[in-house]
């Protein structure tokens, strides 16, 4: 429920509502209402307002250095999401870009400092063809970079989940210092949900999105543009809820 209801409060779904709500609803208003929404949307569509709304969210945690990583302790990857019934594994799930991204920002560090790796991510099921996210990255982990993972989370659901089971399994190996792998932009709310479970984080992010000047093209459509303005809104939301 709490999925489907956040589908109709981020773009495009928050959108369409507001163009249905326009159109039926306020009828006598619904023409310059609907010039507003389709506005929002243009500019929501942009990479200049893609970027405006990014680069607070990129920029506000300070990168952990490689002097700083001697302190840690193992590190932490969290999943990307899941591409469904994929044919060149047999109808198996895969992860998706985003989380190869994660994964493989997470191997160069590993390399660097041979910590051992925890990947968090639930959902699915074991012995099916929709096995959980944490079980995904591991199985890529391994194949793609040929990397071995200590311990795989499968309970979260959610940034708060990942943290909260995470770091269970941590300190039951007397682990208090990670270095957390995740996208630039979920860096925020993530670090502050593992310091709040009492873990001392040190920031990898990966995935920084591209930065848009003030060419024509900046305020032209474009569906990149719009994914990351829905991934920014997505997470002030969840800042503002986890506060």
């Amino acid at each position: 429920m709490l999925t489907l209801l956040k589908m109709y409060l981020l773009p495009p779904g928050i959108i369409i509502v507001a163009l249905l709500f326009a159109l039926v609803v306020v009828w006598r208003w619904g023409r310059r209402l609907g010039i507003a929404v389709v506005l929002v949307f243009w500019a929501l569509s942009t990479s200049r307002v893609a970027t405006l709304l990014m680069d607070p969210l990129e920029t506000s945690v300070p990168i952990a250095t490689q002097t700083q990583w001697k302190q840690a302790q193992a590190i932490v990857i969290l999943s990307g999401g899941r591409l469904f019934g994929q044919p060149q594994l047999n109808d198996f799930d895969d992860v998706t870009p985003m989380a190869m991204q994660r994964l493989a920002d997470g191997a160069r560090i590993k390399r660097e400092t041979d910590l051992p790796v925890l990947i968090s991510g639930g959902g699915g099921r074991r012995g099916t063809h929709h096995p959980p996210e944490a079980d995904l990255m591991a199985f890529r982990f391994e194949s793609s970079f040929g990397l071995p993972t200590r311990w795989r989370e499968i309970q979260s659901r959610n940034t708060e989940q990942n943290a909260l089971y995470s770091a269970r399994m941590l300190r039951d190996d007397n682990i208090g210092t990670v270095i957390l792998v995740t996208s630039a932009w979920h860096m925020p709310r993530a670090k502050r949900a593992f310091e709040n479970e009492g873990l001392t984080v040190l920031a990898a992010p990966t995935g920084f999105t591209a930065r848009a000047g003030f060419g024509p093209r900046s305020f032209s459509p474009d569906m990149t543009a719009l994914s990351n303005s829905y991934w920014a809104l997505h997470e002030y939301i969840g800042l503002l809820a986890g506060r």
